[in-house]
């Protein structure tokens, strides 16, 4: 049934009730536009969520690591890394429920949601308007880890004007 770890957790990560729905809205989502606009949609949705969150602490990267796992976790949603580069804060999202939810055909689209989410808790922390997060690369990890960086940006992306 199983070949490996990885399919044996995605086949617990989406509830059955859940499935054959979030199929079919993947396939009728992923239709209706150019992946641009599906992440964008996608992004829009994140901070929206992030929005009926409780405010974090965010005195400190990790307490507000910690504060956003918790949440995660009550969502069995997987965890998060902060790590500090030197230009930048990565956030890694490991064990994300993405792929178990949409299917691998959303990976182009379905990771603007984590985005969303974590764009709109800087935004809720007082982040410098100069700074925007974006996702870094390909998922990893056969669709289980998203890295984003946040970092001052040159252009805007069309969909952050909207907020």
């Amino acid at each position: 049934m199983f070949k490996n770890n990885v399919q044996y957790y995605e086949a617990q990560q989406c509830p059955p009730q859940w499935k054959a729905f979030l199929a079919a809205f993947s396939a009728e989502f992923a239709s209706k536009g150019e992946v641009r606009d599906l992440r964008a949609l996608m992004h829009q949705l994140g901070r929206i969520m992030a929005k009926q969150w409780q405010a974090l602490d965010g005195s400190s990267l990790q307490a507000l690591e910690d504060g956003i796992n918790a949440i995660l976790f009550q969502m069995n949603w997987g965890w998060i890394e902060m790590m500090e580069e030197r230009e930048s804060l990565i956030v890694a999202h490991h064990a994300s429920p993405l792929k178990a939810a949409f299917g691998a055909e959303a990976l182009p689209w379905s990771p603007a949601l984590l985005e969303g989410i974590y764009a709109q808790i800087f935004e809720q922390l007082g982040m410098d308007q100069s700074l925007r997060l974006c996702q870094r690369g390909e998922p990893a990890e056969d669709g289980q880890l998203f890295v984003y960086e946040l970092k001052k940006q040159q252009d805007e992306s069309h969909y952050f004007a909207r907020r």
